[in-house]
């Protein structure tokens, strides 16, 4: 019986883990803008909230970056 226990809280907080890492981008979706690109990486705008970045990996970002706090767009 406490093995039983010890399972169940250890999916529990797997599911709250993975729960809250889906939730960091689950409203983001970014875009390219391919004038604001340049040589050196490419410019990202999230339609849902406005923010725009600049990623030298040429990849859109992995979190929201307005839970970040930087809600100038």
């Amino acid at each position: 019986m406490p093995i039983l226990i010890i399972v169940l809280l250890a999916v529990l907080v797997w599911m709250f883990l993975t729960y809250k890492a889906r939730n960091r981008t689950h409203f983001c979706r970014w875009r390219e803008n391919h004038s604001r690109d340049t040589p050196n990486g490419r410019y990202f705008i999230c339609v849902s909230c406005g923010i725009e970045t600049f990623s030298e990996n040429n990849l859109p970002p992995q979190i929201c970056l307005k839970l970040q706090g930087n809600d100038s767009p």
